[in-house]
């Protein structure tokens, strides 16, 4: 199946009822893969600005975050980016797997994004069986094109996954190949997402990007910057929550966080010698910030030892994760 073949619907101006003619093509596309394969930074590079986190250490989106694309001529994308699937060893990771496969249901597509760079791992063998089982039309993106292409691996895999399962009337994918650090490939991936979206009215107003609470977009950000700055040393083990965001009569705006860790000495990891690693991360965070409230900002961050924090389900919910 090629690109050109990627809407099964008729034109709209032979089929649509006369109400809904005039108006863009609207609809929800579903981003889904393994940990790290780049979902966030295709949805950043699509929407144009940065509404999800990323950094080179797995696991790092923790919720659903929709992105919104809206064009005059085109219509509106709207792209629902999830967390990478993983082997759950908590009850957070639990939700994270949980909300990442529920938001593939109901939606008008799925776009399954994979390492092209990379043999096929155990979680794309799963979501392309479970797209493969699937009715809902699907695009399955080779990501890292610039580092390499496994092109026929994957479509390879495909095809033993459905000899294996025969499925009556299975979906036919349509593959791209792109890079989403360098946006090679991206437009042609855009165009065909936006060529197979029913027409409709539009689903947010012109000038959303993203309808993130903005408290857990702002933990994002600070989380982000620890997943930065210690890499593979603690990431996993940090929850934030944003406690209290006010803007004061100055214009400047003050964010106060907790920062909870599993063990007294991995809260002196965070803090660092002297304290210098925790202030460090909160000059990056707020420089961020920043641009995020469009004005001064300042970042008051507390580090609180919290044994099993990620399976406190109480917790969870108070973080935004429930």
């Amino acid at each position: 199946m090629t690109p050109e073949d990627a809407n099964p619907l008729p034109a709209a101006d032979d089929a649509a009822p006369a109400f809904m003619k005039m108006l863009p093509h609207c609809g929800i596309v579903a981003v889904v893969g393994r940990t790290n394969s780049g979902k966030s930074t295709l949805v950043n590079r699509i929407v144009g600005e940065k509404i999800s986190i990323v950094s080179p250490v797995v696991q790092t989106t923790r919720n659903v975050v929709r992105g919104v694309l809206t064009d005059d001529a085109r219509g509106q994308l709207v792209l629902v980016d999830t967390p990478g699937l993983h082997k759950s060893r908590s009850v957070l990771c639990t939700l994270m797997n949980k909300h990442a496969r529920a938001a593939a249901e109901g939606v008008d597509a799925v776009l399954l994004v994979v390492d092209g760079a990379k043999e096929p791992q155990l979680e794309d063998d799963g979501w392309m069986r479970r797209l493969a089982h699937s009715q809902t039309p699907c695009f399955i993106l080779l990501n890292k094109s610039d580092a390499g292409s496994k092109l026929a691996r994957y479509q390879a895999l495909w095809a033993e996954i459905l000899k294996e399962k025969p499925v009556e009337s299975p979906p036919e994918p349509v593959w791209f190949q792109a890079s989403a650090k360098t946006g090679e490939g991206v437009d042609a991936l855009v165009e065909a997402l936006f060529a197979h979206l029913p027409p409709g009215p539009m689903l947010f107003d012109a000038e959303t990007l993203t309808d993130y609470p903005r408290k857990l977009a702002v933990a994002d950000i600070i989380r982000e910057k620890f997943f930065l700055t210690l890499r593979d040393e603690l990431p996993h083990s940090i929850g934030v929550k944003v406690d209290e965001i006010v803007r004061g009569d100055n214009g400047i705006t003050k964010v106060q966080a907790t920062v909870f860790v599993k063990r007294a000495n991995h809260k002196g990891i965070v803090l660092g010698p002297k304290g210098r690693t925790l202030r460090s991360i909160v000059r990056m965070a707020e420089q961020d910030l920043e641009t995020f409230f469009e004005g001064p900002a300042e970042a008051e961050l507390w580090v609180k030892v919290e044994p099993d924090w990620d399976e406190n389900f109480f917790l969870l919910r108070q973080i935004g994760y429930v």
